[in-house]
Formats: C-alpha cells, sequence, structure tokens
C-alpha cells in the first residue's frame, strides 16, 4: 500500500547547518528529503533501495527528537487515521515502549472507528484486478493467495527482538484455535482477539505484531475498514495483513488486496499453507 505521509520539517529542523555533527549523516541526509511536501513514497525513490523498516525507524528518530512532524497524508482531507500508540518501539528505536495504560490514554479508537474509512484509489483497484486475474487459478487449486509484490525484499527481524508475533483477529473460535496452533508450532508467539473489544485493546499493546492474521467478517467491526486503516497508520502500515475468508469470489479478493492485503487465504485451509503465507509476507521463505 503507497505511503504518502507527508513530513514536515520544524524551526529545530531549520536552525540546522549544512555541516552540522548533531545528527548522523544518514539522518541528516533524509532531513534533507522533507520538505512538507514530499511524501514517504517520494522519499523512498530518492534513495533508492532502502529497507522499510529502517526508513520508518529513522523517521520516528526525527520526529522524536524534534527535527520533523508529520501533517495530513496528501490527497487525504481527514485526520491521519487511527494512531494506537503513539510510542510504538520498532527494533533498535532508542526510546522505551509506553506502559500499556499510557498507550491506551492516547485516544479512544472505537471514536474513530466510526468515521468513513479510507476507500482505495482507481490505481490500486486496477493493480488488484490484475492481482486477483493472476492469482486466482493458484487460490481456487491450493486454497490460498499470497499477493508477491507486498513481500518485503528482506527477512525483517521481529519486534520483540526474540521471536515473530502473530495477531490473530477472529471470532471463528474453532479457526483461530487452528491458526494459533500451527503457528504456535512454528515457533511463532500468538495473541488472539475474538472480538471487537479485545481486537481495538491488542492493537495499542507494545511492541507490535510482525503480522496479522484477520476475519473480515467481525461482529460490529468491519475488518476491510480496519484493513484500509491500518494501511495508511503510521506505525501500522509495515505490519502485513492477510485476509482468512470463506469468500471466494473475484470481488472479495479485489476489495481485500486493493486495501492493502498482503495475502489471501479461504476457510478451510492446511495449516502447512497458512505458514508458508505468513512466512512469505515476512520474508522468511
Amino acid at each position: 500500500m503507497p505511503d504518502k505521509t507527508v513530513y514536515r520539517p520544524t524551526a529545530k529542523a531549520k536552525q540546522l547547518g549544512s555541516t552540522t555533527t548533531s545528527l548522523p549523516a544518514a539522518l541528516h541526509k533524509l532531513l534533507g528529503l522533507i520538505d512538507g511536501n514530499a511524501t514517504v513514497d517520494d522519499m523512498k525513490q530518492k534513495l533508492g533501495r532502502v529497507d522499510d523498516r529502517k526508513l520508518q525507524e529513522a523517521l520516528e528518530r526525527l520526529e522524536q527528537d524534534g527535527y520533523i512532524e508529520a501533517t495530513a497524508a496528501r490527497g487525504d482531507a481527514g485526520p491521519l487515521t487511527l494512531d494506537f500508540t503513539l510510542h510504538a518501539r520498532a527494533p533498535g528505536s532508542r526510546r522505551a515502549a509506553p506502559k500499556e495504560d499510557e498507550a491506551a490514554s492516547k485516544l479512544d479508537l472505537s471514536k474513530e472507528l466510526e468515521l468513513p474509512a479510507p476507500e482505495p484509489t482507481a490505481a490500486q483497484l486496477a493493480e488488484a484486478q490484475d492481482k486477483t486475474l493472476a492469482g486466482m487459478r493458484t487460490l481456487k487449486s491450493a486454497g490460498y493467495y499470497v499477493n508477491i509484490l507486498s513481500k518485503p525484499g528482506v527477512k525483517q527481524p521481529p519486534r520483540s527482538e526474540t521471536k515473530y508475533s502473530v495477531l490473530v483477529i477472529d471470532d471463528d473460535a474453532a479457526n483461530s484455535l487452528i491458526v494459533a496452533r500451527t503457528l504456535m508450532l512454528a515457533d511463532f508467539d500468538v495473541r488472539s482477539a475474538g472480538n471487537r473489544e479485545e481486537a481495538l485493546a491488542d492493537l495499542k499493546k507494545v511492541p507490535l505484531p510482525d503480522a496479522i492474521v484477520l476475519n473480515p467478517h467481525l461482529p460490529a467491526l468491519n475488518g476491510l475498514d480496519l484493513l484500509a486503516r491500518l494501511q495508511v497508520h503510521k506505525y501500522y502500515a509495515s505490519v502485513p495483513v492477510i485476509i482468512i475468508n470463506p469468500n471466494l469470489t473475484h470481488e472479495a479478493v479485489v476489495d481485500a488486496l486493493a486495501r492493502g492485503a498482503a495475502g489471501y487465504m479461504t476457510k478451510p485451509f492446511k495449516p502447512e499453507a497458512l505458514l508458508d503465507t505468513v512466512r512469505a509476507v515476512l520474508g522468511l521463505n
């Protein structure tokens, strides 16, 4: 999913000289690309091959140190979507994660979810159509589909710095148990949420999960709306989301991929297919 977040330099940044030694050279170079107009995607193009997570960490450090501040995403007249926690800690970050009650107090997430979710653009829909047409035959025969274009170029380290964590959001207890058992046997940490309240509470916890497995049909929570919000969120945009859905229609797959899903699986599925999909979106295959 494109990252159209725009950052602008603060007064502190403007006071820096071109030869300042107060910042590492890499951060100083990145700061030079931030002019209040360039999106994160624009910066990626100028930087060339860059690790998304390292870029996120660098932007977080510049923001934490008071050199930049986020503005509304380009083309988005509304607020910067859901900020589940303003202090989510990524590996290598110099700041400590907040206590859970501190993170939870940052906003009322339930109120934010009542706002209209970001709609996919025409370009995103067209790209999702192409991916779906290319992948539907594989999906029907294998029972799952991985959006390979969303797969990281290199293996990402776990956010907990020990083992990879997957958040399972599904009100189907039997299915959730199969997913959790499969992942735990493969040495993943698993967090589970079975309803709206549990899901919103778990999304505020730090460290963030490395991947999310999401049933889009949840009582009182539109899973695709949640997916769309996660994909434009400051911290969750880099977390791959795998949709598990009994619906195998062309339209259902397009809807999920257009909103940023990294993978699409149907129910029932083979445990090894789930494991392959999770590993693929994390760059572990």
